[in-house]
C-alpha cells in the first residue's frame, strides 16, 4: 500500500538535495566504479536485502528490492519517495560491457510490507518484517543477464553476480507503536546506497532444478520444472526448450537458459500460455560441440527424462530460438514421431531431406521470423516453411497450410529492437503457447457426440449431449464448467434462415457417467461408471431447436428436421480415468461437432409405417399415407386403449424429405405418454398420420381409412377415439367429426380454422365434445374465425334443443392472450393448451356410448334399461371449464384464405421466456 505522508520545508529540501546527489553518482558511475557507498546494513537497522526477479520477453530483470528490519514494519508512513534504487543500464541484447559499471535512478512504483521477499499481487501491505519497493519493469535498468566469453564474434551469455543494483533508504521507517509508546525507529533515512545482501528471488526460476547427464564427447547439463502438484500417477504435457547459440555451456553459465528469455518460463505461467493447465519443461543447456553429438545428447536426455517422469507421450513438444533450430531440425528429421508439435523461432533453414522425413509424421510446425533479423535472414524462415509444406503435400496432406504456419513479425512488434530475438512477439502471443499445447496425437479423444432431444411446448430441441471415451471415465473429476456448448439460435418460428449458423452459448447444468446411452430414452437420469459423459443443458428458449424450414414451393413452406444440427461442444477441462490418468486433455480452442444420430426422447420410441389407401381421386404416390404410432410401453392386446389421432399442421406435410417431421414440430404427438404433461398416469397410444396436403376431403378420408385398418389390428377402446389438431389438421377433423362423428369421442382443435356450414349441424347430430382453443393475437388465422365456428357449433346444439348445460360438456371455448404463450408465436395455440394438464384430462374423460337398441346419445342400453356410461377409474376427474351458452344466430363462417393462413415461417425479436419442456420418468 502505498501512503503518503506531510514533511517540513527542510524535509523536502533534504530530499532534493537528496534526489539531485543520486542523479549525479549515476553520472559519475559512467566514467568510472559505481561511486555510491557500500556501507552493510547495521545490526539494528536494515537486516538484509534482496533483488526480486522475473524473467519478462526480453530476460530476467529486477523488479524489487526487499528492505528486511529487525522487527514488524509500519507501512502508514511508508511512501515511494523513501526509496530510491540504482541499477545498470547495461542490456546485452544492445551493450557492450563497457557499460556494465554505469548506474541510473529506477522508476519506484509502490512500496508496502510483506513477511518475506516476495511481490504481493494486489500490492498492498500485509504485516511482515519486510518493505517491498517495486520497480517499473519497463523503464531502463536491472538485467541479470551480461555477455560472458566470446570466441571470435559468437559470444556467451551468464547471470550477472553481484548484481549491480543498489537502494537508498531515504526515509525513517517505523515499526508499529505499542500502547501509549512512540513508534520505534527501525532504520534511519540515509543518503547510503546499499548493495544488495541476499541472492535474488525469483518465483518461476526458482522452482527449475538443474542436474548434468553424463554423455560421451560432452556431458549435458540441463534445468527441468515439474507442476507444483506433481503426481507420477498422472500424465503432463512435456515442453523441451533449445536455446540459442549464446546460451550454450561454457563453463561458468549454468543455468542462463532459464533466464535468457521467456522460452522456458512462459509454460508455466498461465499469463503467458492463457491455460492453466500443468505443464513440464525441460531445457538442456548443450555445450556448442559437435552437431551430431549435440543432438543425439538432447535425445538421450529426452529418453532418460519420460522415462523418469510422468511425461505424455502424445504431448511432447519441441520449442527452439536460433542455433536451437538446428538440433529440432535433426532430431524431428531423425524422430519423426518424436514430437508432437515444434515451434521454431529466428531459426536456421530445414534441407529438403530433413523435410521429406519429418513429412511422414506431419508435425504441426509453427515458425515465427523477423522482417529485420540481422542475424539470420527472414528467407530462413520463409524457405523452412515453403519446404515442409511441399514435403507434406507430397506425403499426402491436404491440409499442409495449416500444419505447418509462418509468422513474419515487422519492427514494430517488438518492445525492444532486437530483431534477431522474435521470442519476444511470439511469446507475447498466447494464442501461439494454446496452440502447441492443443496439438495432441491421441487418436479420437472424443470418440463420438451424440444429442439427446426433447419436445417441448414449441417443438423438438437439444437438451444434452453424449461424449464418447476410450476408456471408463471418473464421475469425480467432472464439473459443467468442463464443457461449453454451443448451439444454433435459429427458431423457423420466430427467425429466418440466415441465424441458422449463427451460435449461441448453452448453459451446462450437470454432468455424469453412463453405460448405456440408450437407457435416456426410458430414464432421466441414468448414472453408472462408463465411457459416456451425459452433458446436461440447462431449460432455456436460447438455441438448440432442430425444426428448420425446407422446402417453399410457393410461399408456403414445409419443415424438416435438421439434417445437420450445428450444435457443438468444447472440453475445456480434463477428462480423467478413476485413476487419475489424463483420458482426454482439455483444449478450449477446439470444438467437437455431432456426429452420431440423435436420441430423441418420446420420438424415437413411435414406429414408422405407410399405409395404401384407395381414397377415389388419389392416385399413384399420392395414395401412400406415411404415420407414425406408438403404442403403451408393456401393450397387452387383451386391454383396449384410449387412441389420440395427432393432426399436424401444414407445414408438416409431407415434401418428400421431411418424413417425422410432424412428431417433432410441437406437443401434440408426444405429449400422451409423459404424466408431467396429461397428469394421468393412463396408457394411451397415438396415431400420427403426415398429411400430403391435398385438401381437406381427399386426406380426411384418407385418415378415415387408416383409423378403420389400424384400430383393426391394433386393441383400440373404439369408445375413446379421439383427435386433436394444429391449425390445417383442424380442417381435417371438421371434415373427419361431420361425416363419421361415432368413431370419435371428442376432439381438441388448436390454432385452427372455421368449418364448413353444413359441418356444424353433422356434428351436433352426432354431439361429438370439442374444446376450441384459439390465440388473440394469431397473425395467421384470426381469432374471430374460429370464435365464430365454436358460436355456429353452439347454435347447432341450439337447433336441435339441447339444455345449455349439455352445450356446455359438448361445446368449449378457449381464448388465449399473449402472456399465455411462453415464445411469441401466438398461431400456436397448442402450446397453451397442452400446457394445462386439465384440457388433456378433460379429452381423456370423453367416452363414446355405445349406442344400441334406440339408447339416447350419452346412455348405454343394460339389463334394466338405460344406464349411464362409467368413465374409467384411471381418467383425469380434474373439474374443466365450461364453454359459454349465449345463443347467437348461425351464420356462415368464412374460412380465411388457406394459403395465407398456413404460412409457417415468421420472423420475430430475441426469445428470452422460458420453455417448458417435459421431463422423463
Amino acid at each position: 500500500m502505498q501512503t503518503t505522508t506531510t514533511r517540513s520545508p527542510r524535509q523536502r529540501l533534504r530530499r532534493a538535495l537528496v534526489s539531485t546527489l543520486v542523479l549525479l553518482l549515476g553520472g559519475l558511475a559512467a566514467t568510472g566504479p559505481a561511486a555510491a557507498a557500500t556501507t552493510p546494513p547495521a545490526e539494528d537497522g536494515i537486516l538484509s536485502i534482496t533483488p526480486v526477479t522475473e524473467v519478462l520477453t526480453f530476460g530476467q530483470k529486477v523488479v524489487a528490492v526487499a528492505l528486511e528490519y529487525g522487527a514488524d514494519v509500519d507501512p502508514a508512513a511508508l511512501s515511494t519517495d523513501d526509496f530510491s534504487v540504482l541499477d545498470s543500464p547495461y542490456n546485452f541484447r544492445a551493450h557492450d560491457e563497457t557499460d556494465l559499471d554505469t548506474l541510473e535512478p529506477r522508476t519506484v512504483t509502490a512500496v508496502y510490507t510483506n513477511d518475506r521477499p516476495a511481490l504481493r499481487a494486489d500490492g498492498t501491505s500485509t504485516r511482515g518484517t519486510y518493505v517491498i519497493v517495486e520497480l517499473d519493469p519497463a523503464d531502463r535498468g536491472g538485467n541479470t543477464v551480461v555477455r560472458s566469453m566470446c570466441d571470435g564474434f559468437l559470444c556467451s551469455e551468464k547471470l550477472r553476480d553481484p548484481l549491480a543494483t543498489q537502494v537508498v533508504q531515504l526515509g525513517d521507517v517505523h515499526g508499529y507503536p505499542t500502547g501509549e509508546a512512540p513508534a520505534p525507529l527501525l532504520a534511519a533515512g540515509s543518503e547510503d546506497a546499499l548493495p544488495m545482501t541476499a541472492p535474488p528471488v525469483d518465483p518461476v526460476v526458482d522452482e527449475f532444478r538443474s542436474d548434468v547427464m553424463p554423455f560421451p564427447g560432452a556431458d549435458l547439463p540441463y534445468s527441468y520444472r515439474l507442476p507444483a502438484d506433481y503426481d507420477p500417477s498422472r500424465s503432463y504435457p512435456l515442453v523441451v526448450v533449445l536455446h540459442g547459440w549464446g546460451s550454450g555451456f561454457d563453463g561458468v553459465n549454468h543455468g542462463v537458459n532459464v533466464a535468457v528469455d521467456v522460452m522456458a518460463t512462459s509454460w508455466v505461467r498461465p499469463e503467458w500460455t492463457g491455460s492453466e493447465e500443468d505443464v513440464i519443461v525441460l531445457a538442456p543447456q548443450n555445450v556448442r560441440g559437435d552437431d551430431e553429438v549435440e543432438w543425439t545428447s538432447v535425445l538421450a536426455l529426452l529418453e532418460q527424462f519420460t522415462g523418469e517422469y510422468a511425461v505424455d507421450a502424445d504431448r511432447t513438444y519441441v520449442t527452439t530460438f536460433s542455433w536451437g533450430s538446428t538440433i529440432a531440425w535433426n532430431l524431428m528429421a531423425e524422430r519423426p514421431d518424436l514430437f508432437d508439435a515444434a515451434l521454431i523461432v529466428s531459426g536456421f533453414p530445414v534441407s529438403e531431406e530433413q523435410a521429406a522425413s519429418i513429412a511422414t509424421a506431419r508435425t504441426p510446425v509453427w515458425i515465427t521470423h523477423a522482417t529485420s533479423d540481422p542475424v539470420l535472414p527472414p528467407d530462413f524462415g520463409r524457405t523452412s516453411a515453403e519446404v515442409l509444406r511441399t514435403a507434406y503435400t507430397a506425403a499426402g496432406a491436404e491440409d499442409a497450410e495449416d500444419l505447418v504456419r509462418f509468422t513474419e513479425y515487422a519492427d514494430d512488434a517488438f518492445t525492444y529492437p532486437d530483431y534477431h530475438a522474435a521470442t519476444g512477439p511470439t511469446y507475447s502471443d498466447s494464442s501461439i503457447l494454446r496452440w502447441v499445447l492443443a496439438q495432441d496425437r491421441s487418436p479420437n479423444r472424443i470418440e463420438s457426440v451424440t444429442p439427446v432431444t426433447e419436445v417441448s411446448s414449441f417443438g423438438q430441441q437439444v437438451t444434452g449431449l453424449v461424449l464418447e471415451y476410450a476408456d471408463v471415465v471418473d464421475p469425480a473429476s467432472l464439473s459443467p464448467a468442463d464443457f461449453t456448448v454451443r448451439d444454433t439460435a435459429y427458431n423457423f418460428r420466430f427467425t429466418g434462415l440466415e441465424e441458422l449458423e449463427n451460435l449461441v452459448e448453452r448453459e451446462v447444468a450437470d454432468v455424469y457417467t453412463t453405460d448405456d446411452p440408450a437407457l435416456l430414452l426410458e430414464q432421466d437420469r441414468p448414472e453408472a461408471p462408463g465411457r459416456f459423459v451425459v452433458v446436461d443443458l440447462a431449460d432455456s428458449p436460447e438455441g438448440g431447436w432442430t425444426v428448420m424450414v425446407s422446402l417453399c414451393p410457393t410461399f408456403l413452406c414445409s419443415v424438416i428436421i435438421n439434417p445437420d444440427q450445428p450444435t457443438e461442444v468444447v472440453q475445456v477441462g480434463d477428462v480423467r480415468a478413476p485413476s487419475g490418468a489424463v483420458i482426454s486433455r482439455g483444449d478450449a480452442d477446439r470444438a467437437w461437432p455431432l456426429t452420431e444420430p440423435a436420441i430423441n426422447r418420446e420420438v424415437d420410441q413411435f414406429v414408422h409405417a405407410t399405409f395404401e389407401s384407395d381414397v377415389e381421386g388419389v392416385t399413384g404416390p399420392d395414395r401412400t399415407v406415411r404415420y407414425d404410432y406408438r403404442l403403451p410401453d408393456g401393450y397387452d392386446p387383451a386391454r383396449q386403449y384410449p387412441l389420440v389421432v395427432a393432426l399436424s399442421g401444414h407445414g408438416m406435410g409431407f415434401d418428400g424429405q421431411n418424413e417425422r417431421v410432424q412428431l417433432v414440430a410441437d406437443m401434440p404427438a408426444t405429449a400422451w405418454f409423459q404424466e408431467e404433461w396429461t397428469g394421468t398416469d393412463e396408457d394411451v397410444i397415438v396415431l400420427a398420420p403426415q398429411n400430403a396436403r391435398l385438401g381437406k376431403e381427399l386426406e380426411a378420408a384418407q385418415v378415415l381409412q387408416l383409423l378403420e385398418d389400424f384400430t383393426g389390428r391394433f386393441s383400440v377402446d373404439e369408445r375413446r377415439v379421439y383427435a386433436t389438431s394444429v391449425s390445417y389438421g383442424s380442417q381435417l377433423m371438421w371434415e373427419m367429426f361431420s361425416t363419421r362423428p361415432e368413431l370419435f369421442a371428442g376432439g381438441l382443435l388448436t390454432g385452427g380454422f372455421a368449418a364448413d356450414q353444413d359441418e356444424y349441424a353433422l356434428i351436433a347430430a352426432g354431439e361429438v365434445p370439442m374444446w376450441i382453443t384459439h390465440g388473440t393475437s394469431d397473425h395467421l388465422l384470426p381469432v374471430e374465425n374460429a370464435e365464430g365456428a365454436y358460436d355456429a357449433l353452439v347454435a347447432a346444439y341450439r337447433d336441435r334443443g339441447l339444455s345449455e348445460e349439455r352445450i356446455s360438456e359438448l361445446a368449449l371455448w378457449t381464448e388465449y392472450g399473449d402472456e399465455a404463450f411462453s415464445l411469441p408465436d401466438y398461431h400456436l395455440a397448442s402450446a397453451p393448451t397442452y400446457e394445462d394438464s386439465a384440457t388433456l384430462q378433460w379429452l381423456l374423460a370423453q367416452v363414446r356410448p355405445v349406442e344400441d337398441d334406440g339408447a339416447a346419445p350419452g346412455e348405454e342400453q343394460g339389463s334394466d334399461g338405460p344406464v349411464e356410461t362409467p368413465v374409467p377409474d384411471d381418467a383425469g376427474t380434474d373439474e374443466v371449464p365450461a364453454g359459454s351458452g349465449g345463443a347467437l344466430p348461425t351464420t356462415g363462417v368464412p374460412v380465411a384464405p388457406m394459403l395465407a393462413a398456413l404460412l409457417l415461417l415468421v420472423t420475430g425479436g430475441a426469445v428470452t421466456l422460458a420453455v417448458r419442456r417435459r421431463s422423463m420418468g
